[in-house]
């Protein structure tokens, strides 16, 4: 039975804490706290994880990772002193979908604790959060790629390669492979080649040792040695430069790890999963790509079909993020009509599945009333900013002897919310600020006090 709870970081204070301790004595085994960052380790008894992501040891993009790929059971929630839109996106790909301040948390193990305590049958263990049931459609290339998926989960393979056009779900094609194979109790290590340099690839990916360079000043592990055992899953692989696809061709090849600056080497077992939405092929003819490289990593290869190839699959996709953000904002009542999603199923979707989540997202966040309307999804689809053409234009008028800072503020931060019919969710996103601060603007400036006056 999963039916405990780790806290990682002091999101109670001290007061609150001791005061929660003496109050859930009975239950205090349920409850572990962690206040150093030792990279989480899988456990079948978890039922919740709170991390406080405003200690720099628990924001980290690695511990994040050790929580993503092994709390599979567990809920994972985060707490922030001023919690926005912004930061649950930023935490969203580890699995964390919540983001609380600290009476919210403090609220939430209550009710955890409440809940064992009434707790009379045993429930079965939760799914993996990224099994292949996480693959969304029935279309016959779904079918066939969640078939290849399944004949995969039997088999340790060393290497794969999932080709797709921005925005299909190539990172959830690993994660899926990762989690329903036999290197699920292992790391899995998601890599953005796009975004490391020559200079530092093999540092981050290798590590080092002290004094390898000027700023080694302790040893490192690298990203192979972090996904020991389990799947290493280099997205945009494509981008590589030649330097580092030599390098990496080398440590698939001999199977030997390196770290810079060292005189040893080591054996090292990873599964290398890649991701690309380049033509490999034309780029090994164009000379920008190895030949050796790709074909050490297409051993296997899943290649998935834009969204525009496979309509029948819209309505799942619907469906199954219109349920996850409508309980994200609050709107648990709203649904979607037959025509908006007839309106859906008939657009091209440029940029796949991943713009079809945005669309969704924003069409929840404009939506008046309880039905998502043709014109909600029309406006999503203008990236959910309003036009000139749709509104009036903000103006600041300013006179002769001139206008404090907060006054400007005020006014732009009233004529946002008068064009979106005062939706503070709305008026925030266009703002670029969080719900907090537009809050803290409207106490301060008396606008919210003013406008039930009038």
């Amino acid at each position: 039975m999963a039916n405990k709870a780790i806290i990682y970081g002091d999101i109670l204070g001290e007061d609150n804490r001791r005061e929660f301790e003496k109050r859930h004595q009975a239950r205090a085994e349920c409850l572990t706290w962690h206040n150093d960052a030792t990279l989480f380790k899988a456990a079948d008894d978890l039922s919740l994880i709170l991390v406080d992501l405003d200690d720099p040891r628990f924001s980290r993009a690695e511990f994040l990772f050790s929580l993503a790929t092994g709390a599979r059971g567990a809920k994972l929630v985060g707490r922030a002193t001023d919690p926005d839109l912004e930061t649950l996106r930023k935490v969203s790909k580890y699995g964390i979908a919540e983001v609380l301040d600290s009476s919210q948390c403090l609220e939430r193990l209550h009710e955890f604790l409440g809940e064992l305590e009434d707790e009379v049958t045993e429930t079965s263990g939760t799914p993996s959060r990224f099994g292949v049931d996480a693959l969304l459609g029935d279309s016959p290339q779904i079918n066939d790629i969640k078939a290849t998926i399944q004949l995969l989960s039997e088999v340790d393979f060393p290497s794969a390669l999932v080709l797709g056009e921005t925005g299909t779900g190539k990172s959830l094609i690993a994660k899926i492979l990762h989690n329903s194979g036999l290197r699920a109790e292992s790391n899995l290590v998601e890599v953005n080649c796009s975004s490391i340099s020559d200079e530092l690839f093999e540092s981050e990916l290798f590590g080092h040792v002290r004094g390898a360079f000027t700023d080694a000043k302790a040893d490192k592990m690298g990203l192979f040695e972090y996904a020991e055992k389990g799947t290493l899953f280099l997205d945009e692989v494509g981008n590589l430069s030649q330097s580092a696809q030599a390098k990496l061709l080398k440590i698939l090849e001999d199977k030997k790890l390196r770290k810079v600056g060292d005189v040893s080497e080591r054996d090292i077992d990873v599964r290398v999963v890649a991701a690309t939405n380049l033509s490999l092929e034309t780029a090994i003819e164009d000379k920008k790509f190895r030949d050796d490289l790709f074909f050490r990593l297409n051993l296997l290869t899943i290649e998935i079909p834009p969204l525009r190839e496979r309509p029948e699959d819209i309505p799942a996709i619907v469906a199954h993020y219109l349920a996850y953000y409508t309980t994200l904002y609050g709107k648990p009542e709203l649904k979607i009509g037959e025509k908006t999603l007839g309106h859906l199923t008939e657009y091209h979707w440029p940029g796949n599945v991943r713009e079809l989540c945005n669309v969704i997202e924003r069409a929840v966040l404009l939506a008046r009333g309880t039905t998502i309307k043709p014109a909600d999804v029309k406006q999503a689809l203008k990236n959910g900013r309003v036009s000139a053409a749709d509104r009036r234009q903000i103006v600041i008028d300013v006179p002769v002897q001139g206008l404090a800072l907060d006054e400007i503020e005020q006014d732009i931060v009233k004529q946002v919310l008068n064009m979106c019919n005062w939706n503070k969710t709305e008026a925030a996103r266009f703002l670029n600020v969080s719900r907090p601060r537009l809050r803290r603007i409207l106490q301060t400036s008396g606008l919210e006090q003013n406008r039930r006056k009038d």
